[in-house]
């Protein structure tokens, strides 16, 4: 925490505890900025239609056979393990903010996906996933009759 102004556990003033939490939050985001925020690894973006989703995961340095894809209902998985570098004898690190290990990155999705038809290609570090909308669950014209 980068600051605690009257350190006290047993504060029980609201204002106190609101500002704590704000304080934490504040030096999480720090951390987070210099040493790596493994848990939005990979980068992704998603972007939705009325009959289907596609996603972009930021991948650089994996291969495909790296990386796992899951889809289940409206929940799209990526997993996979960015393996760690080996440096040479007396190689010492400056600073290290590539990720490395493994990783799950979970997208929920505004629909269910139509497992059957899901494609994902990999291009130049991008793995770019199309996630088409169960029948299902597509929106229905409904025609109205006039009498």
């Amino acid at each position: 925490m980068l600051f605690r102004i009257l350190d006290n556990p047993t504060r029980s003033n609201p204002f106190w505890r609101d500002f704590d939490r704000l304080n934490e939050e504040i030096t999480k985001s720090i951390l987070d900025s210099q040493f790596g925020n493994t848990r939005n690894f990979p980068p992704v973006n998603v972007y939705t239609k009325e009959e289907e989703a596609l996603v972009a995961v930021l991948v650089p340095g994996l291969s495909p056979e790296q990386i796992e894809i899951s889809v289940k209902d409206n929940l799209l998985t990526i997993q996979g393990k960015k393996k760690e570098e080996v440096l040479a004898e007396g190689t010492e690190v400056l600073r290290r903010e590539i990720f490395t290990g493994e990783f799950v990155r979970t997208v929920e999705l505004p629909f269910r996906v139509d497992q059957e038809h899901v494609s994902a290609k990999y291009t130049n570090g991008v793995l770019n996933i199309h996630l088409p909308r169960r029948e299902e669950d597509k929106p229905k014209k409904i025609s109205i009759v006039a009498e």
